[in-house]
C-alpha cells in the first residue's frame, strides 16, 4: 500500500518577501479572489497552494497581534515597577525627613 504523507509548505525567501511586503501595504485578511491572484503570482517563484496563502496571512496577523500584546504587557509592567519604585523612593525621603541619620 502506498504511504500517504503530506508535506509543509516551505516558501521561498521571494515568496515570502512578497508577502510580507503585501502585508505591510495593508493587506491583512484577502478575499478568495484576492488569494487565487497573490497565489498565481507567487507561483512564479516556487510551489504554492491557495490554503498556503489564507493561512499564511492568518498566522502573520495572529503573531502580530501577539507581539503587540507582549510589548503592551512588558510595557505596563515596567511602567508599574517604576511607579512603585517611585512611590517607595517618596516614602524614604520622607522617613529622612524625620529620621535624617536613619538609612533603610
Amino acid at each position: 500500500m502506498p504511504q500517504a504523507f503530506s508535506t509543509r509548505w516551505c516558501p521561498t525567501s521571494e515568496q515570502l518577501m512578497i508577502l510580507e511586503d503585501m502585508y505591510r501595504g495593508g493587506i491583512r485578511t484577502p478575499n478568495a479572489l484576492q488569494i487565487q491572484q497573490i497565489t498565481a503570482y507567487l507561483s512564479f517563484y516556487g510551489k504554492i497552494e491557495g490554503k498556503n496563502v489564507f493561512y499564511w496571512f492568518q498566522n502573520h496577523k495572529a503573531r502580530e497581534r501577539q507581539k503587540l500584546r507582549r510589548k503592551m504587557s512588558m510595557h505596563l509592567h515596567r511602567h508599574f515597577h517604576v511607579d512603585r519604585a517611585a512611590a517607595n523612593l517618596g516614602h524614604v525621603k520622607q522617613n529622612q525627613h524625620f529620621f535624617p541619620n536613619h538609612v533603610q
